[in-house]
């Protein structure tokens, strides 16, 4: 018989026997899962130190977090789940995961954080997630996640977040989830959500964001939502949400500071209570059935659109007209807002609103002759006015030389001044001629030279190039940038319409990299400065203006290149001001062979459209040619070994080593922006920033650095 003191002992060998099983359970876990890579096969003793693997005191693993992408994708079913009883913290952040969630992810007992995001997940959301009592925070975006939300997602009581947007789940949004009292965000954009919202999304009294957006969720916005007094944003843009915009704003919302609801059909008159938010900072309201008078108590908000509605009356002094594009009975007295935003003169409808108003009190004789002397009265009075600014600006242009010192709205001054330098657009001053129209070289009398863009007079009638020509006055405009091609009038008339920019000596970037004498003198140090003015200039246009601006037809034909070899984007008519925080469905515009994939089966434009068409551009310009057979190529397997060396342009001598980091650096970051994944690309600030710094020396031949490598990052350390 066994004394107490061998019992106990015995207990604690039993215990610590125990304890060495589970934690070799794990180690066989990580091991024959295939995540790692295989030099960690041999230190499974020191797996605490692996890569993305945290463990407690005990050496259970208590955390699972990855940071790199894998060179390939593998099976989510092959992390034994099971084994990891003491796992808090599962965050599989765009490593590359596919198939399907496994149900026994439901038996993590500890798990408070699951991150699942942006990866090649399948099939629908396993209703076992339902177990994890102690998770505070839930996301699952950017994968092919379909099916419906599963009702038992509501029993996690203690969720902070539940993100899963930029899936394709569908079915209605489960009332269920209204039981998470302590949720604070809840996101499941860009899905296929269909019905009403419920009303008892009242009940979600913590709630701070609320994003609904991309969906196809219809009915009217419960006023319910009026009882969150915590919530900062809310998103329900494109939908198909109708009712009245009053019943949002029943109740007070005064912690409110963004409000996204474009792209739906919500009508009746803006609420004054928008008034007395003081810590409003974003409305947008476009693409909706908005009626009354422009309401002038928004003028404190940094941001608002209510473009494309039906607002009526005068634009109030301070508002930014392009918020009020496409409101029919919206009116201005500036001329220039009348040319580019196509307002109507003010004067016109407090004609028409006399005119009815006196017939219906028969009066009408009496209105017509005051209507004719009032006209006659502005008709002389404008004259005089135009006459006085003609004076000063032919003044100017004396003494100057140069009319560009005054903007011309009625182009009549600067269509005299360009016949004259261009003979009545002679074809011996053409430099190019597309589908839009033709350019000109037009040198000045005093010694200017500018570059005109005239379109056709027979497709001057055509609204969608009409609408192109405005449209790049309006962006440009606005904005000013060194590395942006410079706007320096315009004339938009119904007899001829043309843009007047800087004169750009070597033309297109792709003229250059197609023409062998050029290219050679294109060098190496050129065609980066190139790419980093190109990356300079859409970081200004996505992150600097307000709002971001997309170009979305990024192309080496609409890069011009000066004298000095210095870039300017140009070609502004498909560009677009983007919804703050948002991305814009819209038709697909662009240049085949630059367009992002992802607008083939999707309407939705963002910045990370243009992203990759910088990436193409980028690409084409260190291989001297579209490298569309480039990346055909790499998705063969027998021609992963493809060299850098093999695909640089070869007119050019190799690249010698005071060069070849910028080049690699430039390659990687290329590839990074042509990733088929919108949410893998990085930001054009990002591409920016990484060209301010000196790259690290190479310590590889250049004839030893893959294609492959450069797509996987593999050369990241050099950036």
């Amino acid at each position: 018989m066994l004394t107490p003191f061998e019992l106990g002992g015995s207990a604690a060998a039993a215990a610590a026997s125990s304890s060495q099983l589970e934690l070799d359970f794990e180690a066989n876990a990580l091991l024959n899962s295939g995540w790692w890579r295989s030099y960690y096969d041999n230190n499974i003793s020191e797996r605490c130190n692996w890569t993305g693997i945290v463990c407690n005191d005990a050496g259970s693993i208590t955390a699972i977090q990855p940071r790199y992408s894998y060179e390939r994708r593998v099976e989510f079913a092959t992390l034994n789940l099971s084994a990891f009883q003491n796992l808090e913290q599962l965050e599989l952040f765009e490593i590359g995961i596919r198939g399907r969630i496994p149900p026994e992810i439901g038996i993590l007992p500890k798990l408070t954080y699951l991150d699942l995001s942006n990866n090649a997940l399948e099939g629908e959301i396993p209703p076992s997630l339902g177990n994890l009592r102690q998770l505070d925070t839930l996301i699952i975006a950017g994968n092919s996640i379909n099916g419906s939300i599963p009702h038992e997602l509501g029993f996690l009581k203690n969720l902070v977040t539940l993100v899963l947007s930029a899936n394709m789940i569908s079915g209605n949004l489960p009332i269920s989830l209204t039981n998470l009292t302590r949720l604070k965000n809840l996101d499941i954009s860009i899905n296929r959500l269909e019905g009403e919202m419920p009303p008892s999304l009242g009940n979600l009294r913590q709630l701070e964001t609320l994003i609904l957006a991309d969906n196809d969720i219809n009915g009217s916005i419960p006023h319910e939502l009026g009882f969150l007094k915590n919530l900062v944003t809310l998103d329900l843009s494109n939908n198909t949400i109708s009712g009245n915009i009053v019943s949002l704003f029943a109740e007070s919302l005064a912690m409110l500071t963004t409000v996204e609801l474009s792209h739906n059909r919500i009508g009746g008159e803006m609420p004054s209570q928008l008034g007395y938010l003081p810590k409003f900072t974003s409305l947008d309201l476009s693409y909706n059935n908005l009626t009354g008078m422009v309401p002038q108590y928004l003028l404190h908000v940094d941001f608002v659109d209510m473009s494309y509605n039906n607002l009526k009356g005068p634009i109030p002094d301070g508002f930014r007209p392009y918020a009020l594009t496409g409101n029919k009975d919206v009116c201005s007295d500036i001329p220039n807002y009348q040319l580019a935003y196509q307002f109507q003169p003010c004067s016109a409808h407090r004609k028409t609103s006399m005119k009815v108003k006196h017939h219906l009190l028969i009066v009408l004789p009496i209105l017509v002759f005051l209507i004719a002397a009032l006209l006659l009265l502005v008709y002389l009075k404008l004259r005089k006015v135009r006459a006085t600014k003609n004076k000063y600006a032919n003044t100017a242009a004396t003494e100057n030389g140069d009319f560009f010192c005054v903007w011309n709205y009625d182009g009549s001054m600067g269509y005299e001044n360009l016949i004259r330098a261009t003979e009545d657009f002679d074809m011996k001053y053409c430099i190019g001629t597309g589908g839009y129209g033709s350019v000109y070289k037009a040198q000045l009398s005093g010694g200017k030279v500018v570059a005109l863009k005239k379109l056709h007079g027979f497709e001057a009638e055509v609204p969608a190039f009409d609408e192109s020509f405005r449209n790049e006055v309006r962006v440009l405009s606005e904005i000013k940038h060194r590395h942006i091609v410079k706007l320096y009038g315009f004339c938009l008339h119904k007899r001829i319409m043309f843009l007047i920019y800087q004169y750009m000596e070597k033309g297109s970037l792709f003229a250059v990299l197609y023409d062998d004498v050029e290219a050679v003198e294109m060098d190496w140090r050129k065609r980066i400065n190139i790419v980093k003015g190109i990356a300079n200039a859409l970081s200004y246009l996505h992150h600097d203006c307000s709002p971001p601006i997309v170009h979305r037809d990024i192309s080496s034909c609409n890069v011009l290149l000066n004298s000095e070899w210095q870039p300017r984007v140009s070609d502004f008519g498909t560009a677009r001001l983007l919804q703050h925080e948002s991305s814009y469905r819209t038709i697909v515009a662009g240049t085949i062979g630059y367009i992002a994939p992802e607008l083939a089966y999707s309407m939705v434009v963002n910045e990370k459209c243009d992203v990759y068409s910088f990436g193409m551009v980028a690409l084409e310009t260190l291989v001297g040619r579209h490298p569309k057979e480039i990346l055909s190529s790499l998705q063969s397997a027998s021609t992963h070994a493809i060299t850098l060396c093999e695909v640089l342009d070869q007119r050019l001598p190799q690249p010698d080593m005071e060069v070849l980091p910028d080049v690699v650096r430039l390659a990687i970051t290329a590839f990074a922006c042509l990733n088929p994944n919108p949410c893998s690309r990085p930001s054009m600030n990002c591409v920016s920033q990484r060209f301010l710094t000196q790259p690290k020396p190479l310590t590889i031949p250049l004839g030893e650095i893959s294609l492959q490598q450069l797509m996987n990052e593999d050369f990241k350390n050099y950036l």
